[in-house]
């Protein structure tokens, strides 16, 4: 059976794409691809195949799986509807015909009611009782800082749950950063108040053929490599992954041009880096759903990889640095 790191090495890594001198990434584009046995979230509700009520706990929430294939719910995935927002804290995938509890965080620390109206024309009416996938992902800094404590949880507890209070706080910082009011601190306003300019952002960036993923970069930084098993889900996710990213970027565009970037050499190393963590990587069986999870916790580099059946289905990682 192919290991983890032997499949990330063979992707192919192309030219970067570059946003305003301050957002860069490096497309990663397989180059065979098997047919896809899952749905994603968002394929999931739209055939209404997947119904997410809440649960009245704030750390969990239920989601009932009624068709008959498996359904990828990503780590980062803002929820909206219940009684408060949530994102979840690490990618599962979900059997077919079966009720989940899955681990998540609270994007919005001052609601616990039902909300009726729409989100700024970005949503329909959210019926008070469940939630619907978003159109954007939590920003990748909250993601990073968020996924940092669920794996040292994990690593010690062997359940995926995060400092709910690192993540208030994080949305505090954003939300300041944005200067975004927030009655709710509520982490999907940044980007009702922001859209135009996370869509005037992203606008050079185009998806490649074969595209799974890619290496991020926000200024002179690397933040993060994220990929996916097949390409129909990349082209799936990739709009709502990227304004996470591009969010962040925004707050180093606020602060000035940014004049530098990463280069390949210096992208490719830190995909190398990602691919000797994952070969040493402490593995845990995935407490929701089918899989395991590979999980980096030690040297230069966080994250993990949602694994089954030997296939990577999700890998997110990034450079370990000071506390974000």
């Amino acid at each position: 059976m192919q290991k983890p790191y032997h499949w990330l090495e063979s992707l192919e890594m192309k030219e970067p794409q570059s946003a305003k001198d301050v957002f860069t990434i490096f497309p990663m584009v397989a180059t065979e691809t098997k047919e896809r046995d899952y749905l994603t979230l968002e394929e999931a509700l739209e055939q209404n195949l997947v119904f997410i009520p809440e649960s009245g706990r704030v750390p969990e929430l239920t989601v009932v799986v009624k068709g008959e294939k498996p359904v990828l719910i990503m780590e980062g995935e803002i929820l909206v509807g219940g009684y408060q927002n949530r994102t979840v804290n690490i990618s599962l995938l979900l059997d077919a015909g079966k009720e989940h509890y899955i681990p998540v965080s609270c994007v919005e620390r001052g609601r616990w009611g039902a909300r009726r109206r729409g989100f700024a024309g970005l949503l329909p009416e959210t019926p008070s009782d469940r939630f619907i996938s978003t159109s954007v992902m939590a920003s990748s800094r909250l993601r990073r800082r968020k996924t940092a404590t669920v794996i040292n949880c994990y690593m010690q507890l062997n359940t995926p749950v995060a400092d709910q209070r690192d993540v208030w706080e994080e949305v505090s910082r954003e939300l300041l950063a944005a200067q975004v009011e927030s009655p709710t601190e509520d982490a999907f306003e940044i980007y009702e108040h922001h859209r135009a300019s996370i869509e005037d952002l992203l606008a050079p960036i185009k998806t490649l053929p074969n595209q799974v993923g890619a290496i991020f970069a926000i200024g002179r930084m690397i933040v993060a490599i994220e990929v996916f098993d097949h390409p129909d889900v990349w082209t799936i996710a990739s709009k709502k992954i990227l304004s996470g990213y591009a969010a962040e970027a925004l707050e180093l565009l606020w602060r000035g041009r940014v004049s530098q970037t990463v280069t390949a050499d210096e992208a490719k190393a830190f995909r190398d880096m990602v691919s000797a963590a994952l070969s040493r990587a402490t593995i845990k069986p995935s407490p929701v759903g089918l899989g395991e999870h590979h999980l980096l916790n030690g040297g230069m580099v966080d994250g993990f990889a949602l694994v089954h059946g030997g296939k990577v289905y999700h890998l997110f990682a990034f450079p370990r640095t000071h506390r974000l």
